[in-house]
């Protein structure tokens, strides 16, 4: 039973690719986010430039870092893969067990990453600011993630909270971009901002078909 490790930045499009993977199941890093006074912090008002001051809805939502790897349950996380790979052979069934996650190249999920025969990660063109643009106005009006409004229903204005992109997009550069040849594994890139992936879909189905013997 292949798993599949899918990486990419916020807003990229993981959820949207698994959609399109035939995967037997799903495991989201998303769910394993530890308890928010357990995670890493950062400073609201220093390390973020705010047009105006820090609005309210991050001042509610506060300085948990959740987009450090440390903030994520690694553990049972992994667990998780291994527990839903063995459903499935016991079941007897077929396909692809899938992990996604933003953090999944960073420190601290190397017990994740042991258990992908392949990573793909989603390119979303970091050096581009035209594409950068479209994710983070993508997530800004996203709703129902980790059961939220968006930002924007939420009072943040398009200013502020590409203000925030800036610190999100830096710390996936840190732990994401930057630790690609750290990864250990194979890495197949797809483009974030393509119309019809179908064919990048089928190279990774072709890349976890085992090798004739």
């Amino acid at each position: 039973m292949p798993v599949l490790g899918l990486v990419g930045c916020s807003a990229s499009g993981k959820s949207t690719l698994c959609a399109e993977l035939p995967a037997a199941a799903v495991v989201a890093a998303d769910d394993f986010y530890l308890p928010r006074d357990a995670c890493p912090r950062f400073d609201l008002a220093a390390d973020i430039r705010w047009p105006a001051g820090v609005p309210d809805a991050f001042q509610a939502r506060g300085n948990a870092d959740l987009n450090h790897p440390d903030s994520v349950d690694w553990v049972a996380c992994a667990d998780a893969v291994d527990a839903a790979v063995e459903k499935i052979v016991d079941a007897g069934g077929g396909g692809v067990v899938v992990v996604e996650g933003l953090l999944l190249l960073g420190a601290g999920a190397e017990r994740v990453r042991d258990r992908c025969a392949q990573l793909v990660l989603l390119d979303d063109v970091y050096d581009d600011p035209a594409k950068q643009e479209v994710l983070w106005r993508r997530k800004w009006t996203r709703s129902g993630h980790l059961g939220k409004q968006s930002y924007k229903a939420r009072g943040v204005t398009a200013d502020e909270y590409e203000a925030y992109w800036g610190y999100v997009s830096a710390r996936w550069k840190e732990h994401g971009l930057d630790r690609v040849e750290a990864a250990g594994r194979p890495i197949n890139r797809v483009d974030a901002h393509a119309d019809d992936r179908s064919a990048q879909v089928e190279r990774i189905l072709r890349a976890l078909e085992p090798a004739p013997s």
